[in-house]
């Protein structure tokens, strides 16, 4: 029987391009901030190629590439003292910056560093099949709405809670400080939990959220009350 070439070669560019396309569609990470290298147990020096141990995160850096922005998102420069978000321009996403870490919850102003929320969800599309707990002006639908408010944060009304994908992101795992997150961009972050949006796929009583003190992705009860940080996209 003949080889239809043709046929071959048509099979094998259809799959390049699916694969192709594939990799265009691959969502962009930023880099983990990891530089330090270990064995099963301690911290060594960078392993060579081939050796024991190598391929490790630290070997493969990215930039980090976060930016300033104003209350009409233009960009500022990495020393202004007072800007209202930060984009990411690895991934896309502009996140929520943060007021007032003194120690003081004021629900009033939903920026404030200081309030923490229950996880509360209405919408069935999102809440893993669990609302959460729902609580007067201090869950987190209610931040989220305080947010998207008549003409929205920054005139944006489309802001929410991060996915836990992305809110795992924002760790800085080269920092050797509290919090791990690059505190030069998000400077009134607390040492401590922020509720993602993800639901947990077993008890959906329970969400995801990450521990900034140590950069650690947990989950906890929805009634338990943590700090949040909300994001957008800008593609």
């Amino acid at each position: 029987m003949k080889i239809k070439w043709t046929g071959i070669i048509f099979i094998a560019l259809v799959l390049l391009f699916a694969l192709l396309a594939g990799l265009q569609a691959a969502e962009p990470m930023p880099d983990t901030g990891q530089t330090d290298f270990y064995n099963n147990s301690d911290k060594i020096r960078e392993p060579p190629p081939g050796g024991d141990f190598h391929g490790q995160d630290a070997h493969y850096t990215r930039n980090r590439a976060y930016k300033k922005l104003n209350v009409n998102g233009l960009e500022l420069d990495d020393n202004a003292t007072r800007w209202k978000m930060v984009k990411d321009k690895v991934t896309g996403l502009i996140w929520e910056v943060k007021q007032n870490n003194d120690g003081v919850k004021n629900y009033e102003n939903p920026h404030d560093a200081d309030n923490t929320y229950s996880w509360y969800d209405s919408n069935p599309a999102n809440n893993g099949g669990n609302v959460g707990t729902s609580a007067t002006d201090t869950d987190t639908e209610d931040f989220i709405n305080d947010l998207n408010a008549g003409t929205g944060f920054c005139y944006h009304t489309d802001w929410r809670l991060p996915t836990i994908k992305e809110l795992s992101q924002l760790t800085d795992s080269g920092r050797d400080e509290w919090p791990v997150i690059t505190v030069h961009f998000f400077n009134q972050t607390i040492s401590d939990d922020y509720w993602s949006s993800t639901s947990h796929s077993y008890f959906s009583d329970h969400a995801w959220h990450v521990y900034f003190k140590y950069g650690r992705v947990e989950e906890d009860n929805k009634s338990k009350s943590h700090y949040v940080r909300a994001v957008r996209s800008d593609r």
